[in-house]
């Protein structure tokens, strides 16, 4: 029997869902195994729209088979970024998903803060944008970023970024797991 975990994160957003599954070997370094992103449908009623994603997801974890799940927390407001449906809907979808890893898991995914996923990875001083996440995960696992391009106009397809995501939130939870780095205690509001 080995001691291998696999630990599977999501991106949650309403535009893209991006996803990474890593592995810790047994002497804990970390592998990436595979990573995706998909666009939600936007047509139909809110019923629908779950559905349809829940089935998405659904197929993403059964195929994948973690062992452990990590969901990005939701961010309750962004300063002019968010507005009251955004957040009803978003929270709709992120609950969703954390459900279906809890009926998976028989326990509660861990949810885990923007900010600490981002200081956990960082490589300097300075907190990594997003357009720098797949650049810093492709140097944490060692990899090639799988970028996408668009095909008329040969541009980066912006669901590379929500993918990093996804990715950054299993890389930053696998060091947690294996020890690498310490949880941070977050402040009570």
């Amino acid at each position: 029997m080995t001691n291998e975990k696999r630990v599977l994160g999501f991106d949650i957003s309403t535009s893209c869902i991006g996803w990474g599954l890593l592995q810790i070997n047994e002497d804990q370094s970390i592998t990436y195994l595979n990573s995706g992103y998909f666009n939600p449908i936007k047509e139909g009623n809110i019923i629908k729209i779950l559905a349809d994603t829940r089935n998405k997801v659904l197929e993403i974890i059964k195929v994948n088979e973690p062992d452990y799940i990590g969901i990005e927390k939701l961010i309750e407001f962004m300063k002019g970024k968010s507005s009251a449906k955004t957040i009803i809907a978003l929270t709709g979808v992120n609950r969703m998903v954390s459900l279906l890893a809890y009926d998976y898991l028989a326990k509660p995914p861990e949810l885990l803060n923007v900010l600490s996923i981002r200081h956990g990875i960082k490589l300097t001083k300075i907190l990594p944008k997003k357009e720098e996440i797949p650049e810093l995960v492709a140097k944490h696992l060692n990899i090639v970023y799988p970028y996408e391009y668009t095909t008329r106009s040969k541009k980066l397809c912006v669901e590379n970024f929500d993918r990093a995501d996804g990715i950054a939130v299993a890389l930053y939870y696998a060091f947690l797991l294996s020890g690498k780095i310490k949880p941070k205690k977050e402040k009570v509001i």
